[in-house]
């Protein structure tokens, strides 16, 4: 029996649908990295207008907690139903809520417009990165992930630009919901093209992980009542607690304890994230709150470390690590340059040490070049094929990736916005706690190394 070979023609449709949806992929990547940008620059000014800077953890954590509540259920609902419906039914989701926040007139308000998004964005997370990594064939996936250290490139001179003049132009308010039309545009050419290109392999219907995803947002708000008091400090452990047995249940069985295979890569992604998210989320907050800096200023301090982080990226997405041991040695590499930053962050903010802000634009600018040292290797090597199997599908491993990352930066962003909000309300050595933060997190960055070497 002669087994048919796809034509010239078949080969070219396929071709250049694979390179419509790489090119909408990277356009919709490059809205979200504007928006990440977005909300960095405006939390220390919605606090400030709205007084809310007493719930700079509590914004990480239930945000956080509502993205919890659907980002493990992106597997099973694209056993029931095509990303692109799920694209189509979760994108004015998002829309809704940006509005609602927009419109807010205290903080309660505001962080309801954002679990609503932040429910949407759960699901969308999973939902995306698993188009990637199944509709896109090897060789267009590795380019696309390269293209986003590109894009955040991009990003990283339009978004904290954008942020910062219409902070400080028409508001933070009209900031949330200006990108909108790009961002719907963007959402609706991948929607498009995913329809063309559905494969239609919904198959059997996955468990719906509702028990662990309950888990992670009860325990990550727990996390974030960590306070002055040892009754919530114990109840903020118990939620670290929750949250790692939850994430047991959802990677990958073995991944927190390094077994062999993809999971150690799994787990290296998620202390990467850790490490780096954790800064990102009070970087600003400590620039306007304890350095002064206004909206354009934080504009060039979250710029400059997307710059980092988008051409050290982009350098290694296009000459990635071909053996394992010069990943490790790239990783160990953006290990120290990571720890590097951190230690000139808390420098930073100890009193009376001369420029402060200088040190700290560059403690984060070494931060970004870390991240990008080890971060797109690191993904690719998750979602390629091993050569002994490992027991992980390509759409599991996708899936694993963004759980691994994102439960450890809402558990990391969520203790260190905890700690700055704390840190904010003692008059007496503030920056001295502050500095201890970031150098905490230096030390998480190194354990990269040892980690690394497992792999």
């Amino acid at each position: 029996m002669t087994v048919p070979v796809p034509t010239t023609t078949a080969r070219s449709t396929h071709e250049r649908s694979a390179a419509v949806l790489a090119v909408a992929l990277l356009l919709v990547e490059l809205v979200a990295a504007c928006q990440s940008y977005l909300t960095a620059t405006i939390t220390p000014l919605m606090a400030q207008d709205l007084d809310a800077r007493e719930g700079y953890g509590l914004l990480v954590a239930v945000t956080q907690a509502a993205m919890f509540l659907t980002m493990p259920l992106g597997a099973a609902l694209l056993s029931r139903w095509p990303a692109a419906r799920m694209l189509a039914w979760l994108t004015p989701v998002v829309v809704l809520g940006g509005a609602i926040s927009a419109v807010a007139p205290d903080f309660t308000i505001f962080l309801a417009g954002r679990v609503l998004a932040a429910l949407a964005a759960g699901a969308l997370m999973t939902v995306s990165l698993s188009a990637l990594a199944t509709a896109l064939p090897p060789a267009w996936r590795r380019m696309t992930l390269a293209g986003y250290a590109l894009v955040w490139l991009v990003a990283s001179l339009v978004g904290p630009v954008y942020a910062g003049w219409a902070s400080a132009v028409i508001g933070w308010r009209w900031a949330l919901v200006a990108y909108l039309p790009l961002f719907l545009a963007a959402r609706a050419v991948v929607i498009l093209r995913l329809r063309e290109m559905d494969r239609a392999e919904q198959g059997d219907r996955e468990r719906l992980a509702l028990v662990p995803a309950a888990l992670l947002a009860a325990g990550i708000t727990a996390v974030s009542l960590a306070g002055t008091t040892w009754g919530r400090n114990l109840v903020a452990g118990v939620g670290v607690v929750v949250v790692l047995a939850a994430a047991t249940r959802i990677l990958p069985t073995g991944t927190l304890t390094l077994a062999r295979g993809r999971r150690r890569l799994i787990l290296l992604i998620g202390v990467l994230c850790g490490a780096y998210f954790g800064a990102h989320a009070v970087v600003a907050i400590t620039a306007h709150d304890l350095l002064g800096r206004d909206a354009g200023s934080l504009a060039v301090l979250l710029g400059a470390g997307g710059v980092g982080w988008a051409v050290l990226g982009m350098i290694c997405g296009r000459w990635p690590a071909r053996t394992t041991g010069g990943y490790v040695n790239r990783v160990t590499l953006g290990a120290l340059v990571l720890a590097g930053g951190t230690a000139l962050m808390a420098a930073a903010v100890l009193p009376g040490v001369p420029g402060a802000w200088t040190l700290l634009v560059a403690g984060w600018t070494l931060s970004g070049v870390g991240m990008g040292l080890c971060y797109v290797d690191t993904l690719n090597r998750g979602l390629d094929t091993p050569v002994v199997p490992d027991g992980i599908g390509t759409s599991q491993a996708a899936q694993a990736l963004v759980m691994a990352e994102v439960i450890a930066t809402a558990l990391a962003g969520t203790l260190t916005a905890s700690a700055l909000a704390w840190i904010m309300a003692a008059p007496a050595d503030r920056a001295v706690y502050a500095a201890a933060v970031y150098g905490i997190l230096g030390l998480v960055s190194l354990t990269l190394v040892p980690l690394a070497r497992r792999t």
